[in-house]
């Protein structure tokens, strides 16, 4: 069974991720062009044969990508996702403010995948009144990229009521990859708050669909 490649794995890149900031921040990862050209946009652009050059560094193939200094830790959480998410996932176990920093790079970047996974996250997870604050400021300039998280911004429905419950039995009941365990724990501690204090707690556990969910979810 062939190996799978690991970022920083300078043995079998091929490619050196350059990622800089305005400050002088210069931070080199290495990289694999499959990866990259396959799940983003951007890093297929600028390695395939149109683009006009690429540049060289350490004999590998290097793209440039520049950030705020702020920014740099949801690039690097990005590139590192990038090799985590096989298919449409929501394993996005970094938090509400770092899922909605990683989201931004997604959209950046041109990641569906990724895109997807944040967006799911969000809609998915509790939020402290700074986050939905943070959230009201970014999601709204990025259309219908996050619908979801859009609709939840709306008045209170069943049908969302539904629809967040839902996804949190399934955050809750899934196997996700070790170090994205907050995620599932976060979805279990929403559960746990809508069936017992939340003013719609009783709607929740009579929900047929909500009933047949938690029974498929635990077999």
């Amino acid at each position: 069974m062939k190996a799978r490649n690991r970022i920083g794995d300078r043995s079998t890149s091929d490619v050196v991720v350059r990622l800089r900031t305005q400050d002088g921040r210069d931070d080199w990862f290495y990289c694999h062009s499959h990866v990259l050209v396959e799940k983003s946009n951007y890093f297929a652009d600028r390695l395939s044969e149109n683009w006009p050059t690429c540049q060289i560094l350490d004999s590998r193939n290097c793209v440039e990508v520049y950030c705020q200094e702020l920014d740099v830790d949801h690039h690097v959480n990005f590139l590192r996702l990038l090799y985590l998410i096989d298919g449409p996932s929501d394993d996005i176990g970094y938090g509400v403010m770092n899922a909605l920093g990683i989201l931004q790079v997604a959209v950046k970047l041109g990641c569906p995948q990724i895109i997807t996974a944040c967006v799911n996250y969000l809609e998915a997870v509790p939020w402290e009144e700074a986050e939905e604050e943070e959230i009201l400021r970014i999601i709204p300039g990025m259309g219908s990229l996050a619908g979801p998280i859009l609709a939840r911004l709306q008045p209170v429905s069943p049908s969302a009521i539904r629809r967040i419950f839902l996804r949190a039995i399934r955050f809750a009941t899934s196997s996700p990859p070790l170090p994205l365990n907050d995620l599932k724990t976060s979805a279990q501690e929403q559960l746990e708050y809508m069936l017992t204090e939340d003013d719609d707690a009783p709607l929740l556990t009579a929900d047929h669909e909500i009933k047949s969910e938690l029974g498929r979810c635990i077999r």
